[in-house]
């Protein structure tokens, strides 16, 4: 079975009665050189903790509460996203709207690009990314509170070395160009009620099958890999959304020494401010992944329309494959990525290898490559400026 950097083992104490404490602890740090086009730090790290409290019924039905949160330090966007090149509202085609008639910069509602103004820069982040209670109710669990959308749940994604470190949607950005993430996030960790079944069938014979929706009444919540701001620094004003519905559904089976996994996400909400060009999120994604004894290999699309009524969508994909042998796992990963609202496109590769030492400990490097063509306004007009950057890393994970 190829290893996996998201694996994590659970540390339980058991109580004699009343609810059972299980806390998981995921700590990762990297150290770059070799940078051109660089974060603002050499040490990025991302620790994520989570406690659970669970009991039962006395008919047997599980039931408890999830508290949860991560601490990072990255690039200094804020979220995901982040300024890209030099392309002011309201001349030649950047991203714009109008407020009260005046020309405002547009942050996209799914990638967190903005084409002009700063932003907002802080590179250690905190958020709270689950706080909820759940029941089993026999075909399933019902949760109800802060935590991830349906879409993210049973989501399907290609293998790769590490945590945090990887082409399509890291954790931390090694060159400060990324911009591929496949993870369909249209509700972010806002309050919502989730289903999610059990599994249906057997992978040995016809195949085993889960699915999930949710619904989100207010997307308003700003953290790590999510913000929905509305109003931001210097005029920049994003679409937000209400209502936000997704569904996600994940079927597996193995033939023989093959495993196979399919997944389908979908997220659709309506736009809450009401600003000029602005519109309901729509969002879609599929992933697969195969593994044959020290081979694996998977792919991520994604595409929205970043709550824009014209045409200023994002899509998204990658691929990756990866061979393990003894205790060490090497990954080679492919991204791109393009964002039709501020007229930036880029890719990403990433070669790395890392090895499992004891049971709780993941150490190991690679070498990232990004390039990304980013608006510019000229005399003549919009054109494009290309940046490039690589980092060489190392990155040492420990999971509790």
């Amino acid at each position: 079975m190829a290893q996996s950097p998201d694996l994590s083992s659970r540390s339980s104490v058991q109580p004699a009665s009343g609810f059972q404490p299980e806390l998981r602890l995921d700590i990762g740090s990297a150290w770059l050189a070799g940078i051109d086009a660089a974060p603002s730090s050499d040490f990025l790290f991302d620790l994520d903790a989570e406690l659970q409290l669970e009991t039962y019924t006395d008919s047997g039905r599980r039931w408890g509460f999830v508290l949860g949160g991560r601490v990072e330090q990255d690039s200094g966007r804020r979220a995901w996203g982040g300024r890209v090149g030099d392309c002011p509202p309201g001349l030649a085609d950047c991203a714009s709207t109008s407020v009260a008639g005046t020309a405002r910069a547009v942050r996209a509602g799914s990638s967190g690009f903005q084409s002009a103004t700063a932003g907002a820069s802080d590179p250690t982040r905190v958020a709270l990314q689950s706080g909820y209670g759940y029941v089993d109710i026999g075909w399933g669990e019902l949760r109800a509170g802060y935590g991830s959308g349906a879409a993210v749940l049973d989501a399907e994604r290609g293998p790769t070395a590490f945590r945090l470190s990887r082409a399509d949607g890291g954790r931390v950005d090694l060159t400060g160009l990324s911009g591929a993430r496949t993870i369909n996030l249209s509700s972010g960790y806002s309050p919502k009620l989730v289903f999610h079944s059990i599994a249906l069938g057997q992978a040995s014979t016809i195949g085993s099958f889960r699915l999930a929706t949710s619904f989100t009444p207010r997307v308003r919540d700003c953290g790590v890999d999510h913000c929905a701001w509305g109003d931001g620094p210097a005029g920049l004003v994003s679409p937000v959304f209400d209502d936000v519905w997704e569904i996600g559904a994940r079927y597996e089976i193995r033939r023989g020494d093959n495993a196979f996994a399919f997944s389908l996400g979908a997220s659709e909400g309506s736009e809450a401010t009401g600003l000029a060009g602005f519109s309901g999120i729509s969002t879609r994604d599929a992933g697969f992944s195969w593994s044959r004894g020290a081979m694996s290999a998977g792919a991520r699309w994604l595409r929205s329309n970043n709550g824009i009524a014209a045409d200023g969508s994002y899509e998204a994909w990658s691929i990756s494959t990866a061979w393990e042998q003894g205790p060490w796992l090497t990954s080679l990963e492919l991204a791109r990525f393009s964002d039709d609202l501020v007229h930036v496109d880029g890719k990403t590769v990433q070669l790395s290898s890392s090895r499992l030492v004891g049971e709780r400990w993941v150490v190991g490097g690679g070498v990232q490559a990004s390039t990304r063509d980013d608006p510019v306004l000229t005399p003549a007009g919009r054109d494009e400026i290309r940046l490039e950057g690589a980092a060489i890393f190392a990155e040492l994970g420990w999971q509790f």
